[in-house]
């Protein structure tokens, strides 16, 4: 067989069982509701919002006004993002260009999960089609929502560090450039100031926009506060079960943790493009979870994650290879809870199991949610140790990431 096509066989099943999927739930528009996803008259609803806030401030309109809205956005939304989003006004893009641009995202992320997951056999693949074919992954994709955006340019920023000569725009993942300790400080300290520069410059429309920006007050979310809020529906038997159920999986974990907290330390490899994926992404969703606006579709961070946890599974390391299945299995099963979760919570008070199935789901989930972030938190904390110890990183060090050029 080409060992070409042997070794890109598994991404394309990959890529083309996403496309089905995708493509099945756009053709047959009731399925939606299956994987506990509400879809509207209309796709690529958050692209719609870019766009037409980009309209309207190109028409000279208050974007950051509440009170007025936006006559251009189909609900009247106000814009909850920076300036840079903008751009699409001046570009002469209107709410109509939503058709091709809301496909055209989705397929450049597509291509880009799948050039980061890499799977070669057929089990790696299985589990990546879970992680990449699920429900908050396709709800994101439904909606053309910004965070698949902002995952194209992690991947391309990602595979830019692997490249001699080539700067990266992504302060978090400049640690892991290929370079002495010096140069890659100067590198994290231009692209720092550069940041706090483009705030400054804007900050007006930053802080308007921050004090606009929906946080989610929901059990359909991921983030600390959401701990708190989940207690506050059920009546007291189903609080008992959720208290029950969350306790036991968050003891598991914790004591799971706490054994492989070695592993999970020396997990993340000094430099390269998978280490770049994992510091940016594990940086985001940990940063994201602690001021709790992690809603359902910024899991398709974590499949950047999931790709150094794929590597190994492949891996001598018989430990670390036992680790990353379990963070793997964590991450499927709490993606994937999403239809189950929905269909209780629309049946609560219609049918008495639907409070306790509620709880019980709430509390697996949540947990697991809990203990995934812990485990990027202590290997970002062991990375970060350990790459800053080193004078200069070892040439063994390099990613083995594919490059992009063979797709």
């Amino acid at each position: 067989m080409n060992s070409r096509w042997e070794r890109l066989r598994w991404r394309v099943a990959l890529a083309a069982g996403t496309l089905l999927v995708w493509f099945a739930l756009m053709g047959h528009e009731g399925t939606w509701a299956w994987l506990g996803i509400e879809h509207y008259d209309f796709y690529f609803l958050d692209t719609i919002a870019v766009l037409s806030a980009g309209q309207a401030w190109h028409a000279g309109l208050d974007i950051y006004d509440q009170a007025k809205g936006n006559p251009f956005d189909p609900f009247g939304r106000p814009h909850v993002y920076g300036p840079w989003w903008l751009l699409t006004g001046p570009l002469g893009l209107t709410i109509a260009d939503a058709r091709w641009l809301g496909p055209l995202v989705g397929l450049a992320f597509i291509v880009s999960a799948v050039a980061v997951l890499a799977p070669r056999r057929p089990g790696p693949a299985a589990i990546a089609l879970l992680l990449l074919a699920s429900p908050p992954v396709l709800l994101a994709l439904e909606r053309g929502n910004n965070d698949l955006v902002v995952f194209v340019l992690l991947v391309l920023a990602g595979e830019l560090l692997t490249r001699p000569r080539q700067p990266a725009a992504n302060g978090a993942a400049l640690a892991a450039r290929p370079a002495q300790r010096r140069a890659a400080l100067a590198w994290m300290g231009a692209v720092g100031g550069g940041c706090l520069l483009v705030f400054l410059l804007w900050h007006t429309d930053y802080t308007r926009a921050l004090a606009i920006a929906p946080r989610p007050r929901s059990i359909f979310a991921y983030g600390v506060k959401v701990l708190a809020w989940m207690w506050d529906w059920p009546g007291p038997t189903a609080m008992i079960w959720l208290a029950v159920v969350f306790g036991v999986v968050a003891a598991g974990a914790g004591v799971w943790l706490l054994r492989r907290a070695a592993a999970l330390w020396a997990a993340v490899p000094p430099t390269g493009a998978v280490t770049a994926w994992f510091v940016a992404a594990a940086s985001a969703w940990c940063f994201c979870y602690l001021v709790n606006s992690n809603y359902l579709y910024r899991a398709t961070l974590l499949l950047l994650p999931a790709r150094l946890w794929l590597d190994q599974t492949d891996g001598t390391d018989r430990r670390a290879a036992g680790t990353a299945r379990a963070l793997l299995a964590a991450c499927v099963v709490m993606v994937w809870l999403l239809p189950v979760k929905s269909w209780c919570a629309s049946r609560l008070g219609l049918r008495p199991w639907a409070d306790l199935g509620l709880a019980v789901i709430l509390g697996v989930e949540q947990a697991l949610v809990a203990a995934v972030t812990a485990a990027l938190l202590i290997s970002l904390t062991g990375w970060g140790w350990r790459r800053w110890r080193e004078v200069r990183p070892p040439a063994d060090s390099a990613s083995r990431a594919a490059p992009l050029s063979c797709y």
